[in-house]
């Protein structure tokens, strides 16, 4: 009873986009007890990385190269697109490493964890030796946006929870945090999601000498709207995986982060 009471007080909400890493482990998916976090971390609005600090919950090592990574959804959001950064240890974003993920619109809203919705994507991770980064999973809830007249939206790092308007007399936009205040940028994404895995990358490249940016793989279909607004963007999948994009993408690569 309890479990539907929470469920319907948050569609009664419209909170209605959640998700997190899943392989390797989020950040935060212990509490402070230990104890495995079900639901809670999937609607995390805390940038860069939610509350838990650096290391919280261990640190997953990786080598360069192509890597498969798996997040879920659990409160699906229609058109909502994904964005993977890599992050120093202060959270500040050093690389995109892949941007403009559509949305699989087939997913199913669940507050059951073993029915999420699971994504697979395997990325290249870059030659860096970082002992202290983040790989952060960015979910920019662009219905919410167009749904409150703002076609195109940027990503701001600094202003990504808002009411989604810069004047507070102007209302605030459904599904916007309703003592989130004023945005500071009027085309600001002012729902955004977070989560964030932190590793340690074991490259060549030192970290002070690594020039980051925008390093997306050549061959990443969706690699020409990068820095660009964002908007509904959705494609289809299949059993995890994107459809209609170059194989090295959709190929299981690396070891296994779900151990």
């Amino acid at each position: 009873m309890i479990k539907k009471f929470i469920y319907l007080a948050f569609l009664c909400l419209g909170v209605n986009g959640h998700s997190r890493w899943k392989c390797p482990r989020p950040r935060d998916e212990n509490d402070e007890n230990g104890n495995h976090i079900v639901f809670q971390n999937t609607a995390n609005k805390e940038g860069p990385c939610g509350p838990a600090k650096y290391g919280y919950n261990g640190i997953t090592e990786l080598s360069p190269g192509l890597q498969t990574f798996v997040w879920e959804e659990s409160i699906t959001h229609k058109g909502a697109p994904y964005r993977i950064n890599l992050l120093d240890k202060s959270g500040k974003i050093i690389a995109t490493i892949m941007d403009h993920i559509p949305h699989n619109d087939a997913a199913k809203t669940t507050m059951m964890e073993k029915r999420y919705t699971p994504y697979k994507m395997t990325i290249d991770i870059p030659n860096v030796k970082c002992d202290e980064c983040s790989l952060q999973l960015l979910f920019l809830m662009t219905d919410k946006t167009t749904n409150c007249g703002t076609e195109y939206c940027t990503y701001y790092a600094d202003d990504d929870d808002c009411i989604g308007h810069t004047d507070e007399s102007e209302g605030i936009c459904a599904g916007a945090v309703p003592t989130s205040g004023a945005c500071k940028n009027k085309d600001t994404c002012f729902s955004v999601y977070h989560s964030c895995v932190d590793v340690k990358i074991d490259g060549n490249v030192c970290l002070s000498h690594f020039s980051g940016g925008d390093i997306q793989d050549k061959d990443w279909p969706y690699k020409n709207n990068s820095n660009k607004n964002y908007t509904s963007e959705s494609a289809e999948w299949e059993n995890s995986w994107l459809l209609n994009i170059p194989e090295k993408f959709t190929k299981e690569e690396g070891k296994n982060l779900c151990n």
